[in-house]
């Protein structure tokens, strides 16, 4: 079966350090694709933001996920330990004391994440949520690639039609069936009551007489 490919961009505004949800946004373009099963590759392409599953539900894991950052890599611009024992200012400074502890923050973390689509969303566990991690102290504008390699949509239409003849020639060939064991004077001598064979043969009728 051949796959079929969707490639796109998705922009989303930040308003500095912290986390976007983009999940909400990244399932409302794959909707529109109409793929319903395979891979969404992400990369974020940018060198001072990142990508990341993480906690939905409780705000202080995000909260004690920037704190243990500004922990590790802080933003002050002193920069790492030197020989002597003494922080010293980081070389690449150009836009600021934020400007390569955002960086390194970006090295730790991770610029891409592979997502499996299933019945055309997300596959996601229930806690789970995917950000965008802005590095930067300053709001931003982060452009993220999406590539979306899977199956299509099936086509309902054709899948009903299919269904529909299906039944159609098993409810012949129940008809035949049932046809073939009827005896025609079973009624009257029965004394005029309807068997069960009757009322089944006379419902197979109004079910081939119906159009639908």
């Amino acid at each position: 079966m051949a796959l079929d490919q969707a490639l796109s961009r998705l922009e989303i505004q930040t308003n500095g350090a912290g986390f976007t949800r983009i999940d909400g946004s990244l399932s409302d373009w794959i909707r529109n694709t109409r793929i319903q099963c395979g891979v969404v590759h992400l990369s974020c392409l940018h060198t001072s933001c990142s990508l990341t599953i993480n906690e939905n539900a409780d705000p202080r894991v995000l909260l004690d996920l920037a704190a243990w950052m500004d922990a590790i890599v802080p933003q002050d611009g002193a920069g790492p330990l030197g020989a002597n024992g003494q922080r010293r200012r980081y070389l690449h400074d150009d836009e600021g004391n934020d400007d390569m502890p955002a960086h390194i923050r970006t090295a730790l973390t991770q610029q891409t994440l592979s997502l499996s689509v299933e019945n055309g969303q997300l596959l996601l566990g229930t806690w789970q949520a995917v950000y965008l991690w802005e590095h930067r102290s300053a709001p931003h504008r982060r452009t993220i690639a999406c590539h979306l390699i899977g199956e299509m949509q099936t086509n309902v239409r054709a899948v009903a039609d299919t269904s529909t003849n299906l039944q159609r020639r098993n409810g012949e060939k129940l008809n035949e069936l049932v046809q073939a064991k009827h005896v025609p004077e079973a009624w009257a001598e029965d004394g005029g009551v309807d068997t069960d064979v009757d009322l089944l043969i006379d419902r197979l009728h109004d079910i081939a007489d119906d159009p639908q």
